[in-house]
């Protein structure tokens, strides 16, 4: 860490010491008030927490140093499973072996299932420039775009999308047309070195935001449905990535889409760009994945050691085992779950029995709307309030720099607490205090139980992410060692902390 971040670290926690202190007086009574033990726990008792915590993280972090099988079950997880798309026979195979993993280091776990609408298979999908040039290009369908009705052959057209008046100007003239609704993604320039791993994908907002963020993107669908109904044949879309990688993501939940879609590598999008500013363009393309008939099943798995005094409130860690399809869901999110596994066989290879129940959960439809983190509240809906608090590793293979606070600043003095020691074991920075809301934990967060996210170091993140190099080749087994230590360490502080964490209200509104 450099002198000048040192020092930002130290200003920021004398920030955090500042804003935490006038929080709780304002909120204590409110926030918890039958718990007064922070208040009468004395310093003597915190410095034996502290210490007594210190001890366990740095014999957690030696264990994973020296018996980690987290590399070992990754490369079977990538190389012998593969990509796991949610409802998929390598998702669900994924589930069944993870599940005996568990059991295979004496872990309980059990395996919570759910149906989708539908899976979707990708097929072999085509593209050529026919006109003003003849280029065959690469192209690959969104997830869960319907397939073209065969090889669709269409003039290129530039809607603007947050204009859908526009459409009246083509009224009549869709009919077969492969349209674009985006000028060229702007892509970071090589000097532009994100702070994390979260920022090398989802660039932090700078300036004024631009207002009505959702009304766009009610016109955006508006237009779709529009241009479908029009006729038209398929929507192009802007990878966003360099050296001709592609992106992933789906539109349309477990639905077919509206409109056959896909993504082209920024070069090529912007190479069809530049040709429609100097006249008329046509493309053949032939999108080809498949439905399954009807539901398909998906599962998250579930492993507990139970606590030895509070068998009831739970400790909950975990990480996505789906992932995309362009690669092997190496990095996003094998890391994230198998080091989630690996936390599990640290901890009951030490032996030791924790306070409250540490509970384990590979979740899946992560990339899809955080399914399976909706699918273990609802089963587990009973027990919200003696869920003491949730961590979730879904960054990558960077080492762990930090815990997110997610704006949960009434339990900065507690996280305070169980963070300290692990900044002495892992030589973390503070608390992270941005607001960043995306991974399972959010439904956690939603429902008000304490739920937080772990951030790494950018290490390929930007290239891997939903791409075709998210390949176990990019996973650096020192750094994600870490952050399986980090995990087991906080779910064993958080687990021996005299005091539950606070909870704070359901973020959801009604009906929802």
């Amino acid at each position: 860490m450099s002198l000048l971040r040192s020092r930002a670290c130290l200003l920021c926690s004398f920030l955090l010491f500042l804003c935490i202190t006038g929080l709780v007086s304002q909120k204590a009574s409110s926030q918890n008030p039958a718990d007064t033990s922070q208040n009468t726990r004395s310093e003597d008792e915190k410095r034996s927490y502290r210490s007594a915590m210190e001890q366990a993280d740095q014999k957690i972090s030696d264990e994973v140093k020296a018996h980690s099988e987290l590399v070992t079950n990754l490369g079977y997880l990538t190389t012998e499973i593969g990509a796991r798309l949610t409802g998929s026979p390598q998702m669900n195979r994924a589930s069944d072996w993870t599940l005996q993993r568990f059991k295979d280091y004496g872990v309980d776990a059990h395996l919570e299932t759910t149906e989708v609408p539908h899976s979707w298979t990708r097929g072999q999908d085509t593209a050529e420039i026919t006109a003003p040039v003849r280029k065959n290009i690469e192209i690959r369908s969104v997830g869960w775009s319907k397939a073209t009705d065969g090889p669709v052959s269409g003039r290129v057209i530039f809607l603007n999308a947050d204009n859908p008046s526009e459409l009246e100007k083509y009224k009549g003239k869709l009919k077969d047309a492969v349209l674009m609704t985006r000028p060229p993604a702007e892509i970071p320039p090589d000097s532009d070195v994100p702070n994390n791993a979260y920022d090398a994908v989802i660039p932090p907002n700078r300036g004024v935001p631009r207002a009505g963020a959702q009304g766009r993107f009610r016109q955006r669908r508006q237009l779709m449905k529009m241009a479908s109904d029009e006729g038209a044949a398929v929507l192009l879309t802007d990878s966003g990535k360099t050296d001709s990688l592609f992106n992933m993501t789906t539109f349309s939940g477990y639905e077919p889409s509206q409109l056959p879609t896909a993504f082209l590598t920024h070069e090529d999008y912007s190479l069809i760009y530049r040709l429609l500013q100097a006249g008329p363009v046509a493309m053949k393309v032939n999108l080809t994945g498949t439905f399954s008939p009807g539901p398909a099943k998906t599962s998250i798995t579930v492993a507990e050691i139970k606590g030895s005094q509070h068998p009831d409130e739970r400790v909950i860690i975990g990480g996505h085992l789906d992932s995309w399809d362009l690669g092997q869901g190496a990095v996003d999110n094998g890391t994230g779950a198998m080091a989630t596994l690996e936390a599990a066989r640290t901890l009951k290879a030490l032996g030791w029995k924790p306070k409250r129940t540490i509970t384990f959960i590979l979740f899946t439809g992560e990339e899809e709307g955080e399914v399976g983190a909706e699918l273990f509240m609802k089963n587990h809906a009973a027990e919200i309030p003696k869920m003491d608090a949730a961590l979730v590793l879904d960054l990558g293979t960077g080492r762990v720099f930090t815990i997110v606070l997610e704006n949960q600043f009434e339990t900065a003095p507690l996280m305070e607490e169980i963070y300290r020691p692990l900044q002495e074991v892992f030589n973390l920075d503070s608390l992270d205090m941005r607001f960043y809301g995306s991974s399972d934990h959010i439904e956690f967060l939603n429902k008000g139980v304490p739920a937080y996210f772990c951030l790494q170091v950018p290490d390929h993140y930007r290239q891997a992410h939903h791409s075709q190099t998210d390949t176990f080749d990019k996973v650096i087994p020192d750094e994600i060692n870490q952050g399986a230590a980090v995990l087991a360490a906080w779910a064993w502080n958080v687990s021996e902390l005299p005091q539950a964490l606070p909870h704070h209200a359901s973020r959801e509104g009604p009906g929802e």
